[in-house]
């Protein structure tokens, strides 16, 4: 519902909040935190730690479809109006299931999502598409923050696109063969932008 509310935002040309990434990055720790607090009432009332697990507005918004004591569905309304101006809100920030799945993640067997030496230093195309913010300014991706949405890797395997495979493809500056017209693709990469 968040992606949806955010794709309609977009669409009707609502301005999108994008937080420094310094900013963004003290912010993850709000779920970790979350996460450690329902782990350690579990430890001692699974009643108490469900009630607080309502942190995640799932129950409100799809079980019970907002038909709740005005708190609860005044919280879940709140996050999906967040959505509005910055995708996935509460995916990024708050939400316990996903740092709880992110521990385990950096024991992964495999590191599948292809990266090259340019990006972050002289490209950051994927890093700006990046839905929740997960690519680094050096390139990395850190597989916490990432959900897998697999935006960075079309990007990564499209020879139209990314912009290290446009100027192997088209040469740097130079004319492309159909039309006459200069690629702005191959225009981005040459002059890229510095990151805000």
């Amino acid at each position: 519902m968040q992606e949806l509310i955010s794709e309609v935002a977009r669409t009707l040309g609502i301005r999108q909040i994008t937080l420094k990434f310094g900013v963004h990055e003290r912010l993850w720790a709000i779920k970790y935190i979350l996460f450690l607090a329902l782990f350690g009432l579990s430890l001692d009332s699974m009643a108490l730690a469900e009630r607080f697990a309502e942190v995640e507005p799932f129950k409100t918004v799809v079980l019970l479809h907002f038909i709740r004591d005005w708190p609860y569905a005044l919280y879940a309304a709140v996050l999906l109006a967040l959505s509005v101006c910055m995708e996935r809100v509460f995916c990024r920030y708050l939400c316990p299931l996903g740092a709880a799945l992110a521990i385990p993640a950096r024991n992964r067997l495999f590191d599948w999502l292809k990266r090259r030496k340019q990006c972050g230093y002289e490209c950051s195309l994927c890093a700006r598409q990046c839905m929740v913010q997960s690519i680094h300014s050096d390139g990395k991706i850190n597989p916490n923050e990432c959900l897998y949405c697999l935006h960075c890797q079309v990007v990564y395997f499209d020879h139209d696109t990314c912009p290290p495979l446009v100027i192997k493809r088209t040469g740097r500056g130079r004319r492309l063969m159909a039309g006459g017209e200069t690629s702005s693709h191959a225009a981005m990469a040459a002059n890229p932008q510095p990151e805000g």
